[in-house]
């Protein structure tokens, strides 16, 4: 699946330093999810059947090993053809611990069937984080967010001579 047409992350140390090395932070992968289909990656779902939506990001550098808290990690949905009428956040927000010197993180939204109505749609993910003994409000200056290719929810009929 191609790349989605915008990924970005900042750190407290990309923020306001023009260097590289101290944290940095990069989302590798967003992916929307047939689970019906053995979790193939799709841009159509139908609205009757549940969907998933995984996100995977990487921090590394001087200061990873210093780094606590929490990640919090949220997905909204967003019409773009002007009639699709779900928007706002999906699910609720993971939080995600931060372990120790751990560079590889990953999210899983499980979405139930008749989550989404039939539309056009742009998926966002954001990725927060809220420090070590902080409430989930409390945010810091790494933040995270990536946007999905559009996505379109509509109910499909089987194409007839199609092979199994």
């Amino acid at each position: 699946m191609a790349a989605p047409p915008f990924w970005s992350f900042q750190t407290f140390a990309t923020d306001f330093l023009p260097v590289t090395g101290i944290l940095d932070a990069a989302i590798t992968d967003l992916t929307v999810q047939d689970p019906t289909e053995a979790n193939e990656a799709t841009l159509l779902l139908e609205p009757d059947d549940p969907f998933n939506v995984s996100v995977s990001w990487t921090v590394n550098g001087a200061a990873v090993c210093s780094l606590g808290g929490t990640w919090q990690v949220s997905l909204y949905i967003n019409d773009i053809d002007g009639v699709g009428p779900t928007r706002g956040q999906l699910g609720s927000t993971i939080p995600i611990a931060v372990v120790g010197c751990q560079t590889n993180y990953d999210a899983l939204f499980v979405l139930p069937a008749n989550t989404v109505a039939d539309g056009v749609y742009q998926l966002v993910v954001t990725i927060n984080h809220s420090p070590q003994g902080g409430p989930a409000t409390t945010l810091t200056e790494n933040v995270g967010f990536a946007q999905s290719n559009p996505i379109k929810v509509t109910t499909t009929v089987a194409e007839t001579g199609s092979p199994d």
